[in-house]
Protein backbone atom coordinates (compact mmCIF):
# COMPACT_ATOMS: atom_id res chain seq x y z
CA UNK A 1 0.00 0.00 0.00
CA UNK A 2 1.34 3.14 -0.64
CA UNK A 3 2.34 5.85 1.97
CA UNK A 4 1.13 8.79 2.68
CA UNK A 5 3.14 11.94 4.28
CA UNK A 6 0.30 14.31 5.39
CA UNK A 7 2.86 16.85 7.04
CA UNK A 8 4.66 19.73 5.28
CA UNK A 9 7.31 19.60 7.83
CA UNK A 10 8.24 15.99 7.16
CA UNK A 11 11.91 16.27 6.14
CA UNK A 12 11.54 14.92 3.02
CA UNK A 13 8.50 17.11 2.17
CA UNK A 14 11.09 19.88 3.43
CA UNK A 15 14.19 18.72 1.24
CA UNK A 16 11.93 18.91 -2.12
CA UNK A 17 10.98 22.46 -1.22
CA UNK A 18 14.42 23.67 -0.13
CA UNK A 19 15.58 22.45 -4.25
CA UNK A 20 12.83 24.59 -5.81
CA UNK A 21 15.24 27.04 -5.49
CA UNK A 22 18.91 27.35 -7.36
CA UNK A 23 20.53 27.76 -3.57
CA UNK A 24 18.80 24.84 -2.27
CA UNK A 25 19.75 22.78 -5.56
CA UNK A 26 23.43 24.17 -4.90
CA UNK A 27 23.19 22.85 -1.22
CA UNK A 28 21.70 19.91 -1.36
CA UNK A 29 23.06 18.73 -5.05
CA UNK A 30 19.66 17.51 -5.64
CA UNK A 31 17.17 18.87 -8.47
CA UNK A 32 13.27 19.08 -8.19
CA UNK A 33 11.94 17.53 -10.98
CA UNK A 34 8.29 18.89 -11.68
CA UNK A 35 5.44 16.50 -13.75
CA UNK A 36 5.87 13.10 -15.25
CA UNK A 37 7.53 13.97 -18.50
CA UNK A 38 10.73 15.62 -16.58
CA UNK A 39 10.65 12.71 -14.29
CA UNK A 40 10.17 10.23 -17.04
CA UNK A 41 13.29 12.67 -18.39
CA UNK A 42 15.28 11.93 -15.42
CA UNK A 43 14.69 8.36 -15.55
CA UNK A 44 15.33 8.00 -19.22
CA UNK A 45 19.08 9.37 -18.80
CA UNK A 46 19.97 7.52 -15.12
CA UNK A 47 19.76 9.53 -12.56
CA UNK A 48 19.26 8.54 -8.89
CA UNK A 49 15.57 9.33 -7.94
CA UNK A 50 15.53 9.86 -4.29
CA UNK A 51 11.69 10.67 -3.53
CA UNK A 52 8.64 10.59 -5.99
CA UNK A 53 5.72 12.43 -4.84
CA UNK A 54 2.26 11.91 -6.22
CA UNK A 55 -1.17 13.28 -5.90
CA UNK A 56 -3.63 11.21 -3.42
CA UNK A 57 -6.29 11.93 -6.15
CA UNK A 58 -3.79 11.01 -8.98
CA UNK A 59 -5.51 7.78 -11.03
CA UNK A 60 -4.10 4.16 -9.85
CA UNK A 61 -2.03 4.10 -12.98
CA UNK A 62 -0.21 6.76 -12.57
CA UNK A 63 0.70 5.70 -9.18
CA UNK A 64 1.58 2.08 -10.22
CA UNK A 65 3.95 3.65 -12.76
CA UNK A 66 5.91 5.11 -10.23
CA UNK A 67 5.57 2.31 -7.75
CA UNK A 68 7.31 -0.01 -10.15
CA UNK A 69 10.42 2.09 -10.56
CA UNK A 70 11.04 2.99 -7.36
CA UNK A 71 10.16 2.13 -3.73
CA UNK A 72 10.55 5.88 -2.29
CA UNK A 73 7.13 7.03 -3.93
CA UNK A 74 4.54 8.75 -1.49
CA UNK A 75 1.06 9.78 -2.07
CA UNK A 76 1.04 13.47 -0.45
CA UNK A 77 -2.31 16.19 -0.37
CA UNK A 78 -2.92 18.99 -3.39
CA UNK A 79 -1.95 21.54 -0.68
CA UNK A 80 1.99 19.82 -0.23
CA UNK A 81 2.07 19.77 -3.68
CA UNK A 82 1.61 23.22 -4.30
CA UNK A 83 3.81 24.34 -1.20
CA UNK A 84 6.70 21.99 -3.00
CA UNK A 85 6.24 23.25 -6.49
CA UNK A 86 5.51 26.99 -4.87
CA UNK A 87 2.39 27.26 -7.11
CA UNK A 88 -1.17 27.84 -7.37
CA UNK A 89 -1.98 25.02 -9.57
CA UNK A 90 -1.52 21.18 -8.68
CA UNK A 91 1.33 19.76 -10.39
CA UNK A 92 0.48 15.68 -9.90
CA UNK A 93 3.70 14.26 -9.83
CA UNK A 94 6.89 16.04 -8.63
CA UNK A 95 9.98 13.88 -7.87
CA UNK A 96 13.50 14.67 -5.85
CA UNK A 97 16.73 13.52 -7.50
CA UNK A 98 20.27 13.80 -7.37
CA UNK A 99 22.14 15.88 -9.43
CA UNK A 100 24.21 13.81 -12.12
CA UNK A 101 27.37 13.24 -11.83
CA UNK A 102 28.98 13.21 -14.90
CA UNK A 103 32.81 12.69 -16.09
CA UNK A 104 34.09 15.49 -18.68
CA UNK A 105 35.87 14.54 -21.82
CA UNK A 106 39.24 13.38 -21.32
CA UNK A 107 39.94 15.94 -24.19
CA UNK A 108 36.92 17.57 -25.90
CA UNK A 109 37.01 19.20 -29.31
CA UNK A 110 34.57 21.69 -28.98
CA UNK A 111 32.85 23.45 -26.29
CA UNK A 112 30.16 25.99 -25.43
CA UNK A 113 30.78 29.37 -23.09
CA UNK A 114 27.61 30.50 -21.72
CA UNK A 115 28.62 34.25 -20.49
CA UNK A 116 26.01 36.05 -18.54
CA UNK A 117 23.65 34.35 -20.43
CA UNK A 118 20.41 34.73 -17.39
CA UNK A 119 17.20 33.44 -19.44
CA UNK A 120 16.28 29.97 -18.10
CA UNK A 121 14.53 29.04 -21.56
CA UNK A 122 17.73 29.84 -23.58
CA UNK A 123 19.51 28.13 -21.80
CA UNK A 124 17.66 24.72 -22.28
CA UNK A 125 17.23 25.90 -26.38
CA UNK A 126 21.32 26.39 -26.33
CA UNK A 127 22.05 22.97 -24.32
CA UNK A 128 19.77 21.00 -26.59
CA UNK A 129 21.22 22.18 -30.00
CA UNK A 130 24.68 21.55 -28.13
CA UNK A 131 23.31 17.92 -27.63
CA UNK A 132 22.54 17.74 -31.24
CA UNK A 133 25.66 18.25 -32.24
CA UNK A 134 27.06 16.08 -30.02
CA UNK A 135 29.01 18.70 -27.61
CA UNK A 136 28.50 17.60 -24.16
CA UNK A 137 30.75 20.30 -22.19
CA UNK A 138 29.60 23.34 -21.29
CA UNK A 139 31.48 26.63 -19.43
CA UNK A 140 30.15 29.26 -17.19
CA UNK A 141 31.18 33.05 -16.42
CA UNK A 142 29.47 33.00 -13.34
CA UNK A 143 29.83 30.49 -10.16
CA UNK A 144 25.60 30.69 -10.19
CA UNK A 145 24.92 29.71 -13.25
CA UNK A 146 21.67 27.27 -12.95
CA UNK A 147 20.86 24.51 -15.70
CA UNK A 148 18.25 22.68 -13.47
CA UNK A 149 15.21 25.34 -13.04
CA UNK A 150 12.57 23.64 -14.36
CA UNK A 151 12.43 26.00 -17.32
CA UNK A 152 15.45 24.89 -18.69
CA UNK A 153 14.84 21.06 -18.37
CA UNK A 154 11.54 21.49 -20.12
CA UNK A 155 13.21 23.73 -22.94
CA UNK A 156 16.13 21.29 -23.00
CA UNK A 157 13.69 18.15 -23.00
CA UNK A 158 15.75 17.10 -20.70
CA UNK A 159 18.91 17.12 -22.16
CA UNK A 160 20.24 19.27 -19.32
CA UNK A 161 20.72 15.97 -18.04
CA UNK A 162 23.51 14.31 -19.83
CA UNK A 163 25.81 17.84 -20.30
CA UNK A 164 28.88 18.79 -18.43
CA UNK A 165 28.86 22.41 -16.93
CA UNK A 166 32.07 23.54 -15.28
CA UNK A 167 31.66 27.13 -13.81
CA UNK A 168 34.12 29.97 -12.95
CA UNK A 169 34.40 33.01 -10.70
CA UNK A 170 34.19 35.42 -14.15
CA UNK A 171 35.18 35.37 -17.70
CA UNK A 172 38.50 36.05 -17.14
CA UNK A 173 39.17 32.87 -15.19
CA UNK A 174 37.34 31.13 -17.90
CA UNK A 175 39.04 31.90 -20.40
CA UNK A 176 42.16 31.55 -18.88
CA UNK A 177 41.88 28.16 -18.13
CA UNK A 178 40.59 27.35 -21.75
CA UNK A 179 43.60 29.17 -23.23
CA UNK A 180 45.82 27.13 -20.73
CA UNK A 181 43.40 23.89 -22.41
CA UNK A 182 44.61 24.93 -25.96
CA UNK A 183 41.70 26.27 -27.08
CA UNK A 184 40.42 28.98 -29.44
CA UNK A 185 38.36 31.42 -28.54
CA UNK A 186 35.19 32.03 -30.85
CA UNK A 187 33.23 34.88 -29.66
CA UNK A 188 29.87 36.05 -31.86
CA UNK A 189 29.16 40.08 -31.63
CA UNK A 190 27.76 42.43 -33.98
CA UNK A 191 31.01 44.08 -33.63
CA UNK A 192 32.61 41.27 -35.24
CA UNK A 193 35.49 42.03 -37.45
CA UNK A 194 34.56 38.53 -39.62
CA UNK A 195 31.89 37.01 -41.16
CA UNK A 196 31.34 33.63 -39.28
CA UNK A 197 30.88 31.51 -42.25
CA UNK A 198 34.21 32.86 -43.50
CA UNK A 199 36.23 32.42 -41.09
CA UNK A 200 38.94 30.19 -41.03
CA UNK A 201 39.89 28.15 -38.12
CA UNK A 202 42.98 26.93 -36.32
CA UNK A 203 43.49 23.08 -35.59
CA UNK A 204 42.60 23.45 -32.16
CA UNK A 205 39.73 22.77 -30.34
CA UNK A 206 37.52 25.39 -30.43
CA UNK A 207 35.60 27.12 -27.45
CA UNK A 208 32.43 29.56 -28.89
CA UNK A 209 31.34 31.98 -26.52
CA UNK A 210 27.61 32.80 -26.79
CA UNK A 211 26.89 36.09 -24.70
CA UNK A 212 23.90 37.57 -22.23
CA UNK A 213 20.68 38.36 -24.15
CA UNK A 214 21.08 42.21 -23.99
CA UNK A 215 24.61 43.31 -23.05
CA UNK A 216 25.87 40.17 -25.31
CA UNK A 217 29.79 39.12 -24.52
CA UNK A 218 31.35 40.74 -22.25
CA UNK A 219 34.42 43.47 -22.67
CA UNK A 220 36.67 40.60 -20.99
CA UNK A 221 35.81 38.07 -23.42
CA UNK A 222 35.84 40.38 -26.58
CA UNK A 223 39.55 41.46 -25.73
CA UNK A 224 40.78 37.64 -25.16
CA UNK A 225 38.28 36.35 -28.26
CA UNK A 226 40.94 34.78 -31.18
CA UNK A 227 38.19 35.65 -33.17
CA UNK A 228 35.36 37.92 -33.30
CA UNK A 229 32.65 36.80 -35.36
CA UNK A 230 29.23 38.42 -36.82
CA UNK A 231 26.03 36.71 -38.43
CA UNK A 232 25.56 38.97 -40.98
CA UNK A 233 21.66 40.03 -41.07
CA UNK A 234 19.88 43.19 -42.74
CA UNK A 235 19.97 46.56 -40.88
CA UNK A 236 16.10 45.88 -39.77
CA UNK A 237 17.41 43.52 -37.35
CA UNK A 238 19.51 44.58 -34.27
CA UNK A 239 20.30 41.08 -33.10
CA UNK A 240 19.15 37.52 -32.69
CA UNK A 241 17.53 35.64 -29.97
CA UNK A 242 20.88 34.27 -27.98
CA UNK A 243 19.51 30.86 -28.38
CA UNK A 244 18.91 31.23 -32.09
CA UNK A 245 22.25 32.66 -32.75
CA UNK A 246 24.05 30.12 -30.98
CA UNK A 247 22.15 27.66 -33.28
CA UNK A 248 23.22 28.76 -36.19
CA UNK A 249 27.05 29.87 -34.75
CA UNK A 250 27.30 26.45 -33.21
CA UNK A 251 26.34 24.55 -36.90
CA UNK A 252 28.78 26.49 -38.30
CA UNK A 253 31.61 26.89 -36.44
CA UNK A 254 31.45 22.45 -35.85
CA UNK A 255 31.33 22.33 -39.68
CA UNK A 256 33.99 24.77 -40.02
CA UNK A 257 35.65 22.69 -37.06
CA UNK A 258 35.02 19.29 -39.19
CA UNK A 259 36.62 20.68 -42.36
CA UNK A 260 39.30 22.50 -40.93
CA UNK A 261 40.36 19.09 -39.06
CA UNK A 262 38.65 16.69 -41.37
CA UNK A 263 42.41 14.86 -41.81
CA UNK A 264 43.23 14.69 -38.51
CA UNK A 265 39.78 13.33 -37.72
CA UNK A 266 39.71 11.14 -40.37
CA UNK A 267 43.70 9.25 -39.13
CA UNK A 268 42.40 9.05 -35.53
CA UNK A 269 39.30 6.99 -36.36
CA UNK A 270 38.70 3.75 -34.61
CA UNK A 271 38.56 1.91 -37.64
CA UNK A 272 41.45 3.56 -39.24
CA UNK A 273 43.53 3.19 -36.04
CA UNK A 274 42.65 -1.07 -35.73
CA UNK A 275 42.77 -1.35 -39.42
CA UNK A 276 46.30 0.29 -39.38
CA UNK A 277 47.15 -2.02 -36.59
CA UNK A 278 45.92 -4.97 -37.86
CA UNK A 279 48.37 -4.28 -41.29
CA UNK A 280 51.29 -3.41 -39.20
CA UNK A 281 50.93 -6.76 -37.40
CA UNK A 282 50.33 -9.01 -39.96
CA UNK A 283 53.57 -7.74 -41.78
CA UNK A 284 55.54 -8.15 -38.71
CA UNK A 285 54.33 -11.75 -38.77
CA UNK A 286 55.43 -12.01 -42.37
CA UNK A 287 58.78 -10.63 -41.63
CA UNK A 288 59.45 -13.65 -39.18
CA UNK A 289 57.47 -16.11 -41.05
CA UNK A 290 59.48 -15.46 -43.79
CA UNK A 291 62.88 -16.57 -42.35
CA UNK A 292 61.70 -19.99 -41.57
CA UNK A 293 58.40 -20.66 -44.11
CA UNK A 294 57.29 -19.43 -47.57
CA UNK A 295 53.73 -19.37 -45.72
CA UNK A 296 52.25 -15.64 -44.91
CA UNK A 297 50.62 -14.96 -41.69
CA UNK A 298 46.97 -15.01 -43.41
CA UNK A 299 48.12 -18.63 -44.38
CA UNK A 300 49.49 -19.90 -40.65
CA UNK A 301 46.90 -18.31 -39.22
CA UNK A 302 43.89 -19.71 -41.22
CA UNK A 303 45.47 -23.29 -40.82
CA UNK A 304 45.07 -22.45 -37.00
CA UNK A 305 41.84 -21.38 -37.48
CA UNK A 306 40.89 -24.72 -39.65
CA UNK A 307 42.77 -26.79 -36.56
CA UNK A 308 40.41 -25.71 -34.42
CA UNK A 309 37.32 -25.60 -36.55
CA UNK A 310 38.19 -28.72 -38.82
CA UNK A 311 36.96 -27.79 -41.88
CA UNK A 312 35.75 -24.60 -44.05
CA UNK A 313 33.97 -24.49 -46.51
CA UNK A 314 35.37 -22.56 -49.57
CA UNK A 315 32.54 -19.35 -48.71
CA UNK A 316 33.33 -19.51 -45.32
CA UNK A 317 36.97 -19.08 -45.80
CA UNK A 318 37.00 -15.84 -48.11
CA UNK A 319 34.13 -13.87 -45.75
CA UNK A 320 36.41 -14.47 -42.75
CA UNK A 321 39.96 -13.82 -44.12
CA UNK A 322 38.47 -10.91 -46.78
CA UNK A 323 39.21 -13.13 -50.02
CA UNK A 324 37.72 -12.77 -53.27
CA UNK A 325 36.12 -15.68 -54.29
CA UNK A 326 38.06 -15.73 -57.37
CA UNK A 327 41.35 -14.87 -55.46
CA UNK A 328 41.04 -18.36 -53.19
CA UNK A 329 42.54 -20.20 -55.61
CA UNK A 330 45.91 -18.52 -55.26
CA UNK A 331 45.42 -17.81 -51.48
CA UNK A 332 44.64 -22.27 -50.79
CA UNK A 333 47.05 -23.33 -53.58
CA UNK A 334 50.33 -23.52 -52.09
CA UNK A 335 48.85 -25.08 -48.97
CA UNK A 336 47.08 -27.95 -51.29
CA UNK A 337 50.40 -28.23 -53.41
CA UNK A 338 51.96 -28.92 -49.77
CA UNK A 339 49.67 -31.56 -48.83
CA UNK A 340 48.96 -29.16 -45.72
CA UNK A 341 45.31 -28.89 -46.27
CA UNK A 342 42.88 -30.84 -48.36
CA UNK A 343 39.56 -31.38 -49.91
CA UNK A 344 37.41 -29.10 -52.68
CA UNK A 345 34.84 -27.35 -51.09
CA UNK A 346 34.97 -28.78 -47.32
CA UNK A 347 38.17 -27.88 -46.68
CA UNK A 348 40.53 -29.47 -43.94
CA UNK A 349 44.00 -29.53 -42.39
CA UNK A 350 45.55 -32.82 -43.13
CA UNK A 351 48.05 -34.71 -40.48
CA UNK A 352 51.32 -32.81 -42.40
CA UNK A 353 49.69 -29.55 -41.86
CA UNK A 354 49.50 -30.20 -38.66
CA UNK A 355 53.11 -31.05 -38.19
CA UNK A 356 54.21 -27.61 -40.11
CA UNK A 357 51.51 -25.76 -38.08
CA UNK A 358 53.70 -27.23 -34.53
CA UNK A 359 56.83 -26.07 -36.55
CA UNK A 360 55.32 -22.58 -36.97
CA UNK A 361 53.77 -21.76 -33.57
CA UNK A 362 56.54 -21.11 -32.01
CA UNK A 363 57.42 -18.41 -34.57
CA UNK A 364 54.07 -16.52 -34.37
CA UNK A 365 54.16 -16.91 -30.35
CA UNK A 366 57.88 -15.13 -30.32
CA UNK A 367 56.61 -12.71 -32.68
CA UNK A 368 53.45 -11.57 -30.59
CA UNK A 369 55.95 -11.40 -27.47
CA UNK A 370 58.38 -9.02 -29.13
CA UNK A 371 54.86 -6.80 -30.15
CA UNK A 372 53.79 -6.78 -26.80
CA UNK A 373 57.48 -6.79 -25.06
CA UNK A 374 56.98 -3.00 -23.96
CA UNK A 375 53.48 -3.95 -22.60
CA UNK A 376 53.27 -5.44 -18.82
CA UNK A 377 51.24 -8.95 -18.85
CA UNK A 378 48.31 -7.49 -17.36
CA UNK A 379 48.76 -4.74 -20.08
CA UNK A 380 48.64 -7.49 -22.52
CA UNK A 381 45.28 -9.21 -20.79
CA UNK A 382 43.91 -5.97 -20.67
CA UNK A 383 44.15 -4.60 -24.34
CA UNK A 384 42.76 -8.66 -25.15
CA UNK A 385 39.98 -7.97 -23.09
CA UNK A 386 39.17 -4.61 -25.13
CA UNK A 387 39.42 -6.52 -28.47
CA UNK A 388 37.69 -8.93 -27.47
CA UNK A 389 34.45 -6.35 -26.10
CA UNK A 390 35.08 -4.21 -30.12
CA UNK A 391 34.74 -7.66 -32.09
CA UNK A 392 31.49 -8.25 -29.70
CA UNK A 393 29.89 -4.93 -30.27
CA UNK A 394 30.86 -4.75 -33.77
CA UNK A 395 29.30 -8.33 -34.76
CA UNK A 396 26.32 -7.17 -32.64
CA UNK A 397 26.13 -3.80 -34.93
CA UNK A 398 26.36 -6.19 -37.81
CA UNK A 399 23.81 -8.41 -37.04
CA UNK A 400 21.38 -4.87 -36.28
CA UNK A 401 21.32 -5.77 -32.24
Amino acid sequence: MLETIDSIKDERVVLAREVKSHKGRREHRCILLEGEQILDWAVEHALVIETIFVSDKAPSNVVNKYLGRNDRVFAVSEGILKKITDTNYVIPVVGVAQTPSMKPEDSPRFVVVLDEVKDHGNLGTIIRTCQAFGIRNLIGTTPDLDIYNRKTIEASRGEVFSVNLDAFPDARAAIDHLKRNGFQIVATSPRGVEIQSLVELKRQPVALVVGNETSGISPEVEKCADFLLQIPMLPAVESLNVGVAAGISIYEIKLKQVLTMIEEQIKSTLGRELNVAGVLVQQALDAELGKVSEFSSRQVIFMMVLKCDRTMQIGNICRQFGILEGEAGEFLGPMLKAGLIAGDNDVELTGKGEEVLAKLWPVVERTERMILSDFTGDEADVLMRQLHRIQEKCLQLANGN
